[in-house]
């Protein structure tokens, strides 16, 4: 009787290692992929923080609390919170986007500029 040699024994196991690895590659980068969804704000991507934006402004346009939006968009570290938000409803209307959402943004990148201008004498 023959008996195999302990070379042998170890392709098996290097095969089933790499057979596993990439196995379990395909699973977690392709079937079902890790979520970040803890994420801050200021960590979003651009289309991220777009919709950020929008879910400001629309809660705003519905209770008109500049201070509990003002702290929501400071999560996002824009340079200039107003600036961002009339771009973006720029860019809605140039999109052909929802009117009550342009709106939405541009009242509240509005609010935000004159919250920043100093007063007028």
């Amino acid at each position: 009787m023959e008996t195999k040699t302990s070379s042998h024994a170890h392709w098996y196991l290097l095969t089933g290692l790499v057979l596993g690895l990439a196995i379990g590659l395909v699973i977690s980068l392709l079937i079902a992929p890790a979520v970040n969804a803890e994420a801050i704000p200021h960590e979003l991507d651009k289309a991220g923080k777009a919709a950020y934006r929008e879910q400001i402004a629309l809660a705003y346009a519905s209770n008109h609390d500049l201070s509990r939006a003002m702290s929501r968009l400071e999560l996002l570290k824009d340079s200039d919170p107003a600036e961002a938000l009339i771009a973006q409803a720029q860019t809605v209307v140039a999109q052909a986007g929802p009117v009550e959402l342009s709106r939405a943004l541009a009242e509240l990148g509005t609010a935000v500029q004159q919250l920043g201008a100093p007063p007028s004498p």
